[in-house]
């Protein structure tokens, strides 16, 4: 039976769910549509997402493909480095002055869609920077969580390409990395790299988190529909600790009921203050 596209496409989501646990249905079709495509083009079929399913279907292991090209995001050290200016000179003082009047000595901070590694690293290093050897005050610790399993492999053993490394300083290459021996590749320390932790969890369906200070999730939201987002930003003001902070992508836009739980504190930098007074 040949499916018209349209019912085609909904076949291919539903297939791509119980595979592998993703519900594409939640992403915007535009974009959905683009990664397919781009898998489509790469195995040699043409626009038919009908011929598609069944080339799945006669060849599993291309859902990891598939898979990867759908969860794919872009990333760097110190990517949007102006946002990471204003986490370190903004929300870091202004926490730690609250953590300091609580007597508080816990510093919990969550890197959602980690991908591979550098979005928690690069807040590893900001925290040595900024904190040095204060830091060893604290019972800081970095979640980075990631629905790719391969991708998170990669962040696991903390070896970037020196492309992924354009924005970092000499100085802070020489204090936080190591050159990987017989290549150009280089290693985070284990300074920074004791301070995160990797887990495979899934934003849309994944179990709820809590009692982090900081929620770092950056250029994620702009994939799904306004429904998700929505849901998504509440479940993120229910994770963070009164006085706690979101930050998300510089294109991104807060929504839902959350937009009233949350306080502005840098609308360039899209950082937001989850205000206790706010009801």
């Amino acid at each position: 039976m040949v499916l018209n596209d349209e019912i085609a496409l909904n076949v291919l989501k539903k297939k791509i769910y119980e595979r592998t646990g993703v519900d594409c249905s939640k992403y915007k079709d535009n974009y959905l549509k683009r990664r397919i495509d781009l898998r489509m083009k790469a195995v040699g079929i043409g626009t038919s997402y009908n011929e598609y399913y069944r080339f799945l279907e006669k060849k599993p292991c291309e859902y990891d493909s598939l898979l990867d090209g759908i969860t794919i995001n872009v990333t760097e050290f110190f990517r949007d480095s102006d946002t990471f200016d204003a986490f370190k000179n903004m929300v870091i003082p202004q926490l730690l002055s609250e953590k300091v009047k609580r007597n508080s000595k816990i510093l919990r901070i969550w890197s959602a869609a980690c991908s591979i590694g550098e979005e928690p690293y690069t807040i590893g290093i900001i925290l040595h920077e900024k904190l040095g050897h204060e830091l060893n005050n604290f019972l800081g610790s970095i979640q980075a969580t990631d629905i790719d399993e391969k991708a998170l492999s990669v962040a696991r053993t903390g070896i970037y390409d020196a492309e992924a490394l354009k924005k970092i300083s000499k100085y802070q290459l020489s204090k936080y990395f190591d050159v990987v021996d017989g290549t150009d590749k280089y290693r985070i320390k284990d300074n920074v790299k004791h301070l995160v932790r990797f887990q495979q969890h899934d934003l849309i369906s994944g179990k709820k988190f809590s009692h982090f200070d900081i929620i770092f999730c950056r250029n994620v939201m702009i994939y799904f529909g306004r429904e998700l987002q929505s849901r998504l930003f509440l479940d993120f003001y229910n994770a963070l600790n009164d006085g706690g902070y979101l930050i998300i992508g510089r294109t991104e836009t807060m929504t839902g009921e959350a937009k009233d739980k949350f306080a502005c504190v840098n609308t360039r930098e899209r950082i937001y203050k989850k205000d206790s007074g706010i009801s």
